[in-house]
């Protein structure tokens, strides 16, 4: 059934029914709350650290189209293919496909994209002047704390009065990598942090159990 769809339908109904579907059933709970956030602001300009296979990159920009009626923008940064093993074990990360698959995919949004690919210690600091202010942002790439920090210090720099920044990987039982030790550094004078309830447990056999929350951060009203 899956290759009769995919045959008969036009690409973008194909993409958006097979996306729809997935996100309902095959994610952990937890992100379910990025298309809700999207939805509700109304998100054009999306920026996501970490666009991995691209396919939540994808749910998102539906999400924005479902509740804008309009196109999104979307700004992705990621290692693709140029991940190595060494990359992989310090940043604790799954590896991902080439820059040219993922692009490939994203098109079929109809969304205006732009994807970086590099190190974002490197790729951050070298783009951030000439991107617009975001919307939404989606921190989940690195999760060594040093990259974390310095994905955190550069998003700041594209947010307005209203973007909403949600951080992945805030893990409950771990602090020497993830989001946490970044997240509780966030000066709260100045942002509003929210640990979302919902946490997904994992037991993996690189990296050991994790439990992993959504943090969500915005300025303060």
């Amino acid at each position: 059934m899956k290759a009769l769809l995919k045959k008969i339908l036009p690409t973008s109904l194909y993409m958006v029914l097979k996306y729809h579907y997935t996100t309902r059933w095959n994610e952990p709970s937890r992100y379910k709350a990025l298309y809700q956030l999207i939805r509700r602001n109304k998100s054009r300009r999306i920026l996501e650290i970490g666009t991995w296979n691209g396919e939540r990159a994808l749910r998102m920009l539906y999400a924005s189209k479902r509740a804008t009626g309009m196109p999104a923008e979307y700004y992705g940064f990621d290692l693709f293919d140029a991940m190595d093993q060494a990359e992989y074990e310090r940043e604790i990360s799954k590896k991902p496909p080439s820059y040219e698959e993922v692009k490939s995919k994203l098109l079929t949004s109809g969304a205006r994209i732009k994807l970086y690919q590099g190190n974002t210690l490197q790729t951050l600091p070298e783009s951030i002047d000439s991107m617009p202010k975001m919307d939404f942002i989606f921190i989940d790439g690195g999760h060594h704390v040093d990259t974390v920090k310095n994905d955190w210090e550069y998003s700041q720099k594209v947010m307005h009065e209203n973007t909403v920044v949600i951080f992945d990987d805030y893990w409950h039982n771990r602090k020497d990598h993830g989001a946490r030790p970044i997240v509780d550094a966030i000066d709260t004078k100045k942002y509003e942090v929210v640990i979302l309830p919902v946490i997904n447990t994992y037991n993996t056999n690189d990296f050991g159990r994790l439990e992993i929350s959504f943090a969500r951060v915005s300025f303060k009203k």
